[in-house]
Order: structure tokens, then sequence, then C-alpha cells
């Protein structure tokens, strides 16, 4: 049984929670710290999901940093921009 609190909990709660994220945008969905560093699950505005770590490409930017409630990215036009994990 899970603890209320838990990240996978937390997680649940939000894969079930109707309009929990922007359709039309790119979302992280989570982040972890995996055995070859951090990884952050990614949603694009299509409904792909991709695993990246730092230094990565997906759905057309670079992940520029991992941290415990956010991904860093640059853009391919070089624009820089910080997406929030979802709050609990």
């Amino acid at each position: 049984m899970l603890d209320e609190t838990s990240d996978a909990a937390l997680a649940a709660v939000h894969a079930t929670t109707p309009d929990a994220l922007a359709e039309h945008k790119l979302a992280v969905i989570g982040i972890m710290n995996a055995h070859d560093g951090p990884a952050a699950l990614l949603r694009s505005s299509r409904g792909q999901v991709a695993r990246v770590r730092a230094g990565d490409t997906a759905f057309g930017a670079e992940i520029a940093a991992i941290g415990e409630a956010q991904v860093v990215l640059t853009d391919r036009w070089g624009r820089t921009q910080s997406l929030d994990l979802l709050a609990s």
C-alpha cells in the first residue's frame, strides 16, 4: 500500500485528475534520480512521452538541466525556458 504523500501516490493522483496537464503544451510529468543521473518524463502537445537526461534532445528542444522540481530546456532558436513539475 502506498503512503498518500509518496511520489508514486502523487503521480497517480495527477494521472487521473481531469485537466491536470495543459493538453497543448510541453509538460513535465515526472522527475527521477536514475542510476545514470537525473532524468525526467516529458509529454509533448501530441501526447508523446519521452524519458530525457541533460544533454538530450526531445520535441525540438535540448535539455539543459534537470532539477528537483523543474526541467530547463533550450529551443531551436536559443531561447531558454523552465518547465515546472506539477505541484501536489
